[in-house]
């Protein structure tokens, strides 16, 4: 299984070089918290962390 890692930029979560997103290669295996959203307009937490796209995001990069 590959190392998930977050993407230092917009939190978004890959097993990629690269983020998906935004395309930053500043990615961190060092990440805490998880969040999954599936409806972004409807969504008070995605509104709270500013994501528009549905995804798996970290809530804190280090």
């Amino acid at each position: 299984m590959a190392k998930r890692k977050a993407c230092k930029v917009c939190h978004t979560m890959t097993t990629k070089s690269h983020c998906p997103a935004c395309k930053s290669t500043n990615l961190s295996e060092s990440f805490s918290g998880l969040v999954l959203i599936f409806d972004p307009e409807h969504s008070m937490i995605a509104q709270k962390l500013n994501i528009t796209k549905d995804g798996e995001y970290a809530l804190q990069v280090r």
